[in-house]
């Protein structure tokens, strides 16, 4: 019999992936005896009881006594942390974790087992420090780089969410969740060339793999060779859910809608839960005017992930545009009691939603819950579909009122020639408008990377070859008006 404690820790981590925790728990106890002052394998042993039910208690009396002979093995700490989360003790979990990554700041377990906690804590801003730090540690990692994207994009980082995506999908180019991300990503950017980047190392028998090829060939317009590629993946994947959502996704962008249904209902009857078809289908449904339908499936798709804010929106504001304003309600009240913080838009069909009931004081006392740049998107909503009972003609005078005075005001502007309107829209658009007080320097912009961005790079927003302009602000004595000079390639 080996009397190397890493023969039995290798055993145990066979054992406990076929799930035969018994066994491995016996492994694990011989090489934490074998092991002397290594307490790597105790620690190993205390997530394993931590991880079976009953025994959490256990696990965290085990690794508290091995702490107190050394307080600072990030091993035991992060065992007591999971020991500490099975026992119901979150702050007791997160404290331990804290201490890893101070002890140890390039622990990216520890870094991203603590960006976990802190997004059930509701702290999502240091979660994103500890998810990005994670990942820039371990890129090879998919758990990593999902976590660090979901939350970046969570934060409005849609451009570094792209980044670490790609970077993910160079180093696990077999995983289909970040392979899509990177290759949905590039698409929505127009990038092509980044797409195929994407999937250059990923294995063609993997049916995804095709479907996502295929899509590719489709988007860039050539159709021929994409349907080369769908009838050999129609004959080696026929009934495969990934292969099939893929070419259901191509037939709606080629607007053969009843085709594409087809396959989805296809791809549901395989697999009820695949939320990739639901959401597809419920497309289709709003797009024919079948509301409940829609509707259906978009309830579905959030009892299958109960945390998805996006889909809760949309259901949320769907009811209400259906003018079913207790479904509405009924959806915000569940998203709160699952002890999740209401996303800002929804605030506003709450409070709306209690004023299509008749319920005008429920939706006084929730209107302050509604952020000021929501005020106007709630009067156009009331405006185009609520009921116009008596309580929504009350909170529409009290929104009136809340109005900033500069969105109640229209300016006159002087009429343009036909050909520069749209030109002039997009620059408006494209360009930000800066307040310039008297006598201030006219700031830079800049560009706030995100924690580790130095490993993931710059933004594609930023140009950094691009000339900057001499700007600087003149002030008529005469008038107190102010004048901003923009000089370029010396012409002013």
């Amino acid at each position: 019999m080996s009397q190397d404690p890493e023969f039995f820790y290798t055993q145990a981590e066979r054992l406990v992936s076929d799930g035969n925790f018994a066994a491995a728990e016996l492994m694990l106890r011989q090489a934490a005896e074998l092991g002397g002052t290594n307490r790597v394998y105790v620690a190993a042993l205390a997530a394993l009881l931590s991880l079976q039910e009953g025994r959490a208690e256990e696990s965290l009396s085990l690794v508290e006594d091995q702490l107190s002979l050394t307080p600072d093995e990030p091993a035991l700490l992060v065992a007591k942390a999971m020991a500490a989360r099975a026992t119901g003790k979150p702050e007791l979990a997160e404290e331990s974790l804290r201490q890893v990554v101070k002890a140890d700041p390039n622990h990216a377990y520890a870094h991203h087992s603590l960006g976990k906690m802190l997004v059930e804590a509701g702290k999502a801003k240091e979660a994103e420090t500890h998810a990005c730090k994670a990942f820039a540690l371990v890129p090879d990692q998919p758990d990593y780089a999902l976590a660090a994207i979901e939350l970046l994009e969570q934060a409005g980082k849609s451009d570094y969410a792209f980044e670490v995506a790609s970077i993910g999908a160079s180093f696990c180019p077999q995983d289909m969740e970040l392979v899509q991300k990177a290759v949905e990503g590039a698409l929505a950017r127009e990038e092509p060339d980044r797409a195929w980047d994407a999937l250059q190392e990923s294995n063609e028998e993997l049916p995804w793999v095709l479907g996502w090829k295929a899509t590719l060939l489709d988007h860039n317009g050539d159709t021929e060779k994409a349907d080369l590629l769908l009838d050999t993946g129609r004959e080696r994947f026929g009934d495969d859910p990934d292969f099939l959502f893929l070419e259901a996704a191509i037939f709606v962008r080629r607007q053969l809608n009843e085709e594409a249904l087809e396959m989805i209902e296809h791809l549901l009857v395989l697999c009820p839960t695949h939320r990739g078809a639901l959401r597809l289908r419920a497309d289709l449904s709003f797009g024919s005017q079948s509301t409940d339908e829609a509707l259906a499936d978009l309830q579905a798709m959030l009892e299958l992930d109960g945390s998805d804010a996006a889909v809760a929106v949309e259901l949320t504001s769907a009811f209400y545009r259906a003018r079913r304003y207790r479904e509405a309600l009924d959806v915000c009240l569940a998203w709160v009691d699952r002890g999740q913080e209401l996303p800002t838009q929804m605030t506003v069909y709450v409070v709306l939603s209690h004023a299509g009931l008749a319920e005008p004081e429920e939706a006084l006392e929730k209107l302050p819950a509604i952020p000021t740049d929501l005020l106007m998107a709630a009067v156009t909503e009331l405006a185009a579909y609520g009921c116009y009972n008596a309580a929504e003609q009350t909170l529409r005078e009290k929104l009136m009122e809340l109005l900033p005075p500069e969105e109640l005001e229209v300016p006159e502007e002087p009429e343009e020639p036909e050909e520069f309107a749209e030109e002039a829209q997009d620059a408006q658009e494209e360009t930000p408008v800066v307040a310039i007080e008297a006598g201030e320097e006219v700031p830079q912009q800049k560009f706030e990377l995100p924690p580790g961005g130095s490993i993931l790079g710059e933004s594609p927003a930023y140009e950094e070859d691009q000339e900057e302009d001499e700007v600087w602000v003149e002030i008529d004595e005469e008038t107190g008006e102010e004048y901003v000079w923009v000089e370029e390639d010396e012409d002013e």
